[in-house]
């Protein structure tokens, strides 16, 4: 029923990735967590402690969350990178947040900027 989204706080993007999670998913609720490029954050930085409770203690304890998506997208003014080079972070990305959560099933995604979606990674 629930799932976690991490992603960028761009309002161009939020709704198109929220629907296509539930759409192509089949959640109902999409837990979303939103920052300036959050995927930059997650390679670079001990982000994950900071959102940490919104995460386990919430999302996937409270919610029982059973799935977790890392979104990036084109344009992004907080990853301010070129398209594959966001690619390669969004999948960095997941095998970090894959290894923390091991019992969750982890999805990287990219929105391009004519709102397409593309899954760039999934374990």
């Amino acid at each position: 029923m629930y799932c976690t989204l991490i992603c960028c706080m761009d309002g161009r993007f939020n709704m198109a990735v929220n629907e296509y999670i539930r759409v192509k998913y089949g959640y109902v609720y999409v837990d979303t967590i939103t920052d300036a490029g959050p995927v930059s954050k997650i390679i670079n930085e001990s982000y994950l402690k900071d959102i940490e409770d919104k995460i386990v203690l919430i999302s996937v304890k409270k919610h029982k969350s059973d799935h977790l998506f890392i979104a990036g997208h084109h344009d992004c003014a907080g990853c301010p990178v070129d398209d594959e080079t966001q690619k390669s972070y969004i999948e960095e990305a997941v095998d970090i947040l894959k290894k923390d959560l091991k019992d969750i099933k982890v999805t990287g995604m990219f929105i391009d900027g004519d709102f397409n979606i593309k899954v760039v990674k999934e374990v």
